[in-house]
């Protein structure tokens, strides 16, 4: 049986694959470690803030400032919706 702390997380981050997936037109499958800012093409500013909100309205959280300029990557959006949602496991 797995356990639901491990079935929760991989829930939420498939549905992160799938926001970022939505907003940045690449395929939910390519979405991993690597991806960031840096490494996706149709990632700028505008969809930077696009992306801000659908999570927003997927996970219902508010993202502070430092939040936003923070998450620049597949990992660290993870990990800043692991903190917001309670779910951090460190």
């Amino acid at each position: 049986m797995v356990p639901i702390e491990t079935s929760q997380q991989r829930l939420m981050e498939d549905k992160i694959r799938q926001v970022m997936s939505r907003i940045l037109r690449i395929p939910a499958h390519q979405i991993d470690e690597a991806v960031s800012v840096d490494t996706v093409s149709t990632w700028d500013s505008l969809q930077h803030i696009n992306l801000v909100l659908a999570l927003e309205e997927e996970f219902n959280v508010r993202f502070s400032v430092d939040d936003i300029g923070l998450i620049t990557s597949y990992p660290a959006i993870i990990k800043v919706l692991d903190r917001l949602m309670g779910t951090a496991s460190d």
